[in-house]
Order: structure tokens, then sequence, then C-alpha cells
């Protein structure tokens, strides 16, 4: 009995022992586990200086897949609203304008920029496109911002085939600055950037919509505005051009069925104009609003007897569109504190002095600020 209670012993020690050596054999064999890749170094986005040469797919807003560089750093503008975007985002990579900045304008944008080659439109058939001068300029992308439709999409995929440059088209009306500018900086390489303007453009965008929600419909002011040697040229409600006014609680007078429609507007008659009695009349700069208070047609309109009429900003680009830009963005505050000064109540001196500094990085003296507004505040704040 003793000796089978040893062997029995024995047995046991003999199969704790291979169990010990199995485990111990475990430990050291390699894991199993399909997830083991986890334990791997997770892959850092590679450096600037990796990236030269390397692509990804860019899908633009007309839904074109497009191979991009990674680093860019030279972009061909294909219109005025490309040019201020990507000057406001990334002035080094440009390396010509579509369209040169004028006189006025170049005090605002840095003097080394100034006579980068000007290569003209290639969009609508422009005749003043000069494909050579792009060519010279050897972009590695050619970037457009605005609007669009499927003939122009048409239009962008026959150029780039034509010159063998990446085109792409970021869409930017005024609701979508935001996100133009993201894309933006996405893809000129300076997130930071286009985030900071998004942020500024969002802020802007959610502020007039809050305050203009305050505004009774019965209140809503009637505007006309008028453009050309006539005055009589105009923008329709409803339309890329009239977004502003829409937005922070005003009315264009001006419908498709009452204008003659021509590309970005259309005419009306004096007559028509008479009939609408605007509250406002807002003109654009090279119009009749130096003359038009000694015309006694224009006269008989209320809001020229009585000072309601004012000349739009229009450096160094047109505060309420023409281009439809990001000019905009300082628009909202000025065209909401001129038509509703209690609701839209900022002291629109300092909000233009900062939309400079942040956009065009140009810090504006009190006589620029002044200069600016000069045609475009409240007269009855000018008179007293």
């Amino acid at each position: 009995m003793k000796k089978n209670r040893m062997k029995l012993a024995s047995i046991i020690l003999v199969l704790l022992f291979a169990l010990m050596l199995s485990a111990c054999g475990t430990t050291t064999t390699p894991p199993t586990d399909p997830t083991e890749s986890v334990t791997e170094p997770v892959q850092s986005e590679p450096q600037d200086t990796d990236l030269v040469g390397e692509t990804y797919i860019f899908t633009d807003s007309t839904g074109r897949e497009v191979e991009l560089p990674r680093k860019i750093e030279r972009a061909a503008s294909g219109g005025p609203l490309a040019n201020i975007m990507i000057y406001g985002v990334q002035p080094d990579v440009l390396v010509g304008w579509s369209s040169a900045p004028s006189n006025a304008t170049k005090k605002y944008i840095e003097e080394k920029y100034w006579d980068l080659p000007e290569y003209g439109k290639f969009y609508g058939n422009a005749d003043d496109f000069n494909r050579e001068a792009l060519m010279a300029s050897d972009p590695q992308v050619i970037i457009d911002v605005g609007e669009w439709d499927e003939e122009y999409k048409v239009q962008l995929d026959e150029l780039q085939e034509q010159i063998g440059i990446p085109v792409i088209l970021i869409e930017a009306n005024l609701e979508q600055n935001p996100a133009a500018y993201r894309t933006m900086g996405k893809v000129l390489g300076n997130e930071e950037r286009g985030e900071e303007l998004a942020l500024y453009c969002e802020t802007i965008l959610a502020d007039a919509r809050e305050k203009a929600s305050s505004i009774p419909e019965e209140d809503r002011v009637k505007v006309y505005y008028a453009e050309g040697e006539t005055g009589l040229s105009t923008i329709i409600s409803g339309t890329i051009h009239s977004q502003i006014y829409e937005l922070i609680g005003a009315k264009i007078v001006v419908d498709a069925d009452s204008a003659q429609i021509q590309k970005g507007g259309g005419t009306v008659s004096l007559e028509q104009v008479l009939a609408w009695e605007p509250d406002v009349i807002m003109f654009a700069r090279g119009s009749i609003f130096e003359t038009v208070a000694g015309d006694a047609s224009w006269a008989a309109l209320e809001a020229i007897s009585s000072d309601r009429y004012y000349e739009i900003p229009t450096e160094p680009y047109n505060w309420l569109g023409r281009p439809p830009g990001p000019n905009r963005m300082i628009g909202v505050r000025w065209l909401g504190n001129l038509l509703y000064p209690e609701i839209f109540d900022y002291d629109i001196a300092q909000e233009v002095r900062d939309f400079f500094q942040l956009f065009y990085r140009y810090e504006l003296s009190d006589a620029e600020v002044e200069e600016l507004l000069e045609s475009s505040t409240l007269k009855a704040k000018n008179n007293s």
C-alpha cells in the first residue's frame, strides 16, 4: 500500500513538471494573434521633404478626381476669386495672376507679388487667356474658385488634358467660404492658416444669421443695386450676387422676371426703379454716385432726396461682390451696420482694421479706414 502511494505521488510530480515545461514553452513562442500588427510602430505622415513627387487623389467641388502633388510649391490662379484666396492662404506658391492687381489693390499686396505674370481667365472661352504665359510659369496645379456648371466641368477636363497640368475647382459661394478656406489650406499645405480664415468666416456668417432672424418681414429694407454709366445695370435677387443682402435681412427689389437678364445680373429701366421705390440705393464704384443727386429723374426717388444712397467700398476688391470673394466677409458687417445699425451694432472702423490685418496682413491707419468708408457710412452720422 505504501508503495502504491509513493508510485502515485511520483506520477503526480511527473505530470506537474510536464505542465510547467509546457507553460514555459508557451511564453517563448511568438504570438499567433492576428492583431499582432498593433505592436508595430505606427507609420507617421512623412515630412515635407519626403513628399516631393508623391501624389494623392483630390476630389474637387465638381466631383472630378484629380491627382495632385502632396507638396505644392507652384500654383496658378484660375480667376479673380482664386487670386484672392490663394494669396490669403499661401501667397508664396503663386506663380501668376489671372488678372494682375490694380494700382489701387497693390497697396494691400506685398510688392514682391506685383509683377507676377498675368495670363487671363481660361474659362468661358475668354479671349485674354495667355496659355504660353501660363505654361512658362510651370505650375504644379491650376486652382479656380467659384461657381460651376456641367459645361464648365467639361472645360476643366479639356484644359487639363491639353496642358497636362492638374486643374481643380473649389466652390465658394457665401455660405461655403469656411469650407473653401479649409480645402484651400489642405491643398496648399497650410491647414492652420486655412482654419484661421475659415473660423473668422464662420463667426461672421453665424452672427449675421442670428441678428437677421430678429428683423420682422415688414421692417426689412428694400435695396436697389446700381452699376454702370446709367445706374441701370443691377443684380438679381436669389443669386450669388445678392447673397449678402439676403443674409443680413435686406431685400433686393429686382427679380429675374423684372429685368433683362445678362451675365452676372440684368438691366432695368428708371421707370421700374421709380415704381419699386427702394428704401436704399447702393452704387458700385464707377457708376453715377457722384452725380445722381443732380439728376432730376433720380432725385424723384426718396432714397436719393433723403441721402439714403451709398457707394460700395472696393479696396482691395468690392466688399459686396464683383467678384463675390472673401471681401464679402467684411461686407457682411459693413452692410448690416449700415442698414440696421441698432441690430448690427459694431465699431465698423475696428471691424475693418481686423479684417485687413487677418486677410491681407495689412495694418490700416485711421486715415486709411476713413478713406475706405468715405462714401459708405450713414450720412446722418457724417453730417452730425
